[in-house]
């Protein structure tokens, strides 16, 4: 059974208080009790899914890349190296309350033999991949070190948990990355003599796939396009390919996938994994001749 662990609130004591204006009064003798659990990347259910969706939406996060859908693929198909583990802090505020998941904190787990730290996890792609409640991050924090302390091998925590980033009011977390593509010039916008021999440029369209039925198919011919003309294509490293799948599947199936294509000639010649609906979609995956 997982060890639960008290944080006792309390106001400042007399010995810290200064000048003649009293301090602020303590707060109400409540405890709140504290659960972490360690979980590895595919061993998460869904109802820790559903709550993680609720922490984002709580405190507005609506970056794609901080999705459990994005998040926990990418933890677990990943090239060989340090373990990961997703850290669950979840607080109940009365003896009858519900618990309230506080805290999400994907570490790098030491070596099972020798290793004795762990510190947060840092991809290149999720900055911070984190999530936490603002108004806990001390409390998770304390949470987080006496559980790995109290591991049958004690584990000491480098670092400190990242809180959540609130976005400006109106503005996304992540601007939309569009590639810019080359488009087709009218031909009556065309000045100057042309040479003999001159024929006009191929016309360009962009093709968008969006519905659940057909992005499996548009993922295939997105990878496709990657190996015939990428140096390192996504295809050739198999955790990569598992993740690019596996990521494409989760979020297709929630409409939440666009993939883009710009056909030239009737070929195509490049394209976009697009994860995220509306404003805060992220270009994830390119490729392109």
């Amino acid at each position: 059974m997982a060890r639960r662990f008290t944080v006792i609130q309390g106001g400042l004591s007399e010995a810290g208080a200064t000048g003649s204006e009293p301090g602020p009064p303590p707060l109400a003798p409540e405890a709140t009790q504290w659960r972490v659990d360690l979980h590895r990347p595919g061993a998460v259910e869904d109802g820790a899914v559903a709550a993680w969706r609720a922490l984002l939406a709580r405190n507005a996060i609506v970056d794609p890349l901080r999705d459990p859908d994005h998040l926990l693929p990418l933890a677990q198909h990943r090239p060989a190296g340090r373990r990961i583990a997703l850290a669950l802090a979840w607080s109940r505020d009365a003896a009858t309350g519900p618990e309230i998941l506080r805290g999400v904190v994907p570490l790098a787990m030491p070596h099972p033999v020798w290793g004795r730290r762990a510190e947060p996890w840092q991809p290149a792609e999720a900055d911070p991949p984190g999530l936490v409640d603002m108004t806990a991050a001390e409390a998770v924090d304390r949470a987080l070190r006496a559980r790995l302390a109290a591991l049958r091998r004690p584990i000491r925590l480098v670092g400190s948990v990242e809180t959540a980033r609130v976005p400006a009011p109106g503005r996304p977390t992540r601007a939309v990355d569009r590639p810019a593509w080359p488009r087709a010039i009218p031909a009556d916008a065309l000045l100057g003599v042309r040479p003999e021999g001159w024929d006009a440029p191929a016309a360009s369209e962009i093709l968008a796939v969006h519905e659940p039925a057909a992005v499996r198919d548009a993922v295939e011919t997105f990878l496709a396009l990657d190996a015939r003309t990428a140096r390192r294509p996504i295809v050739a490293d198999p955790s990569e390919a598992s993740l690019v799948r596996v990521v494409s599947r989760l979020f297709g199936r929630r409409g939440a996938l666009r993939v883009e294509f710009l056909r030239r000639a009737g070929e195509i010649v490049a394209g976009t994994l697009h994860l995220g609906a509306g404003p805060a979609s992220v270009a994830w995956r390119r490729a392109r001749a």
